[in-house]
């Protein structure tokens, strides 16, 4: 590769970076789109259902979408795919909003279901090639300047996002103010979306285009999911913290009579979280190794929830703190188990590997769905506390994951 062509790659990929940060952090699925559910149907079962169907609209398509794109000498076509299948989904839903209003309530709900999966299911759908793509665009020696460079520029984007964020919902009326974070988000990822179409794709040289029988491909599976055994578990037990995640929002509201305005502070709080963690979660990886790394972020993962109990007694302010620890954990989980998984899995079939990874954890995101049905007789402090004592198995189970260096250099390329 060229140094200009690599250079033009480089700069595509921290542009999309960069821009997608900046939609995401508008249309947080813990703070905003939480809020809306509540403010839409009053109903904790919504909520957590919810969070639900988008987690298995984005896990779901991925092993087919691995099994497509493995094969593939390009995988950009399928990812251009997603990107603008998440713009449309989300800029029809801005539309919606501003039209219908809070005159149809019951019809907006399910109109929110619909568009948000396929937003979600455009993320599955993109998450194979991306990881692939970069993969081969970005070399191995400029990879830590990349990323680096990516959250150096969607920090401060996120920041000044979740201000504009909190501004719109403090002074816009409801539900504009929902229309107008979605429509802002569609354009951002419209904008992002530039990026890739600098980006030249260079074709893997060994690929044949054959797509495995599912008999062969069940095979690879089967294969991978014990390689995976450990990890899994660990992302599974320390999953009950993305469980109370948007629960402490609906908690603030509901019990602790926070005002409309708060969920900017909120969005802020959570923000700020991830973006000043994530110089922690790096250090923490690149100094020692994903698996130390993971085992700080699930202690304090299990402090969260324990915290949330104890500064609730002071009203909604008191849960700040609460929403900027859950911030920082829900990065240094996508740091840690992203680390972990490249760590694992072999360099020809990461796409196999993040594919798998991501149907074997859904039973996770059945999670929130189980605690918003439980909400309707439990009281948030009961569930906050067997969050705590779940995740803490997680932490404990942090320790077999496999060394790094006795895994040689099988995820490297």
């Amino acid at each position: 590769m060229n140094l200009n062509l690599e250079r033009r790659n480089f700069i595509g990929a921290l542009w999309h970076g960069a821009f997608l940060a900046l939609g995401m952090a508008l249309t947080q699925p813990t703070t905003v789109i939480a809020a809306f559910v509540a403010d839409l149907t009053g109903s904790t079962v919504w909520v957590g259902g919810l969070s639900t169907v988008l987690t298995v609209a984005g896990a779901l398509p991925q092993l087919f979408v691995a099994r497509l794109v493995e094969p593939r000498p390009r995988k950009m076509p399928f990812l251009m795919l997603a990107i603008y299948l998440r713009v449309l989904s989300w800029g029809v839903l801005a539309g919606l909003i501003y039209l219908i209003g809070d005159s149809h309530p019951n019809l907006l709900a399910w109109a929110l279901v619909g568009l948000l999966t396929i937003f979600y299911a455009g993320g599955g759908l993109g998450g194979v090639p991306y990881t692939d793509i970069i993969g081969k665009v970005i070399p191995q020696e400029r990879r830590g300047a990349f990323f680096g460079g990516k959250e150096a520029l969607a920090g401060p984007l996120s920041v000044g996002a979740a201000l504009l964020a909190r501004q719109i919902m403090a002074d816009v009326a409801y539900p504009t103010n929902y229309a107008l974070l979605f429509g802002l988000a569609a354009l951002s990822l419209l904008v992002a979306s530039l990026g890739f179409w600098l980006i030249r794709e260079p074709p893997r040289a060994d690929a044949d285009g054959k797509v495995p029988s599912w008999r062969e491909y069940g095979e690879q599976l089967l294969k991978s999911a014990r390689h995976l055994g450990t990890l899994i578990g660990v992302q599974l037990l320390t999953g009950f913290s993305l469980m109370v995640l948007p629960f402490y929002i609906v908690y603030a509201r509901k019990e602790l009579g926070a005002p409309s305005g708060a969920i900017g502070w909120f969005l802020l709080a959570q923000v700020l979280g991830g973006v000043l963690a994530n110089l922690v979660w790096a250090r923490l990886v690149d100094r020692y190794n994903s698996r130390r790394m993971l085992t700080v972020c699930a202690l304090i993962s299990t402090l969260t929830p324990l915290l949330a109990i104890l500064l609730g007694r002071f009203g909604w302010v008191g849960l700040l703190p609460v929403i900027f620890l859950g911030g920082a954990t829900f990065n240094g989980r996508k740091v840690g188990f992203n680390s972990a998984l490249l760590e694992l899995a072999p360099a020809v079939e990461r796409p196999t590997y993040s594919a798998l990874n991501a149907v074997l954890i859904l039973p996770a995101a059945f999670l929130s769905l189980a605690a918003g049905v439980l909400l309707q007789h439990w009281s948030y402090p009961t569930l906050f506390l067997i969050a705590a004592v779940f995740i803490g198995m997680g932490a404990l189970l942090t320790r077999r994951l496999p060394d790094p260096k006795g895994l040689g250099k099988q995820g490297v390329s």
